[in-house]
C-alpha cells in the first residue's frame, strides 16, 4: 500500500500546485518504495524493486490523464507516454536505489543476527 499511497499523494499535491510531477511526487515515491521495502519479507524484496518503475510511470499517467485528460487525446497520448518514461526516469532510478538500500540493510542485519 505504501508502495502506491505515498506516490498517489504526492501526485495530487503536485497536480494541485501546478501542472506535471515534481518534487513533492519524486520524495513520496521514493519514501514509499523504501517503506515497501522495509515491510516486506525477504521473498517480496524482487517484487518490490521491480514494481517501483511500473509504479512510478502508472501514478504519473494517472494523475496526468485525470488532471488534463484532453490534453491527452490521439498523439497527445503518444507525445505525453513518452514524456512521462523520459522526466520520470530519475524518480524511477531513485526509488529502485532506495529499495536496492534498505534491501541490503535488511539483509546485513539479518547476517549479523545469525552470526551472533
Amino acid at each position: 500500500m505504501a508502495a502506491v499511497g505515498l506516490p498517489l499523494v504526492g501526485a495530487v499535491v503536485d497536480e494541485l500546485s501546478g501542472p506535471g510531477m515534481g518534487i513533492a511526487f519524486a520524495v513520496c515515491a521514493v519514501l514509499g518504495t523504501a517503506l515497501a521495502a522495509g515491510l516486506s519479507t525477504r521473498r517480496g524484496w524482487w517484487w518490490v524493486l521491480a514494481a517501483s518503475p511500473p509504479v512510478v510511470l502508472g501514478v504519473t499517467a494517472v494523475a496526468e490523464l485525470a488532471a488534463d485528460g484532453a490534453k491527452y487525446r490521439g498523439s497527445g497520448l503518444a507525445t505525453g507516454s513518452a514524456k512521462w518514461v523520459v522526466n520520470g526516469f530519475p524518480v524511477m532510478a531513485q526509488a529502485a536505489a532506495a529499495a536496492l538500500l534498505v534491501i541490503a540493510v535488511r539483509a546485513a542485519a539479518d547476517r549479523r543476527r545469525q552470526h551472533a
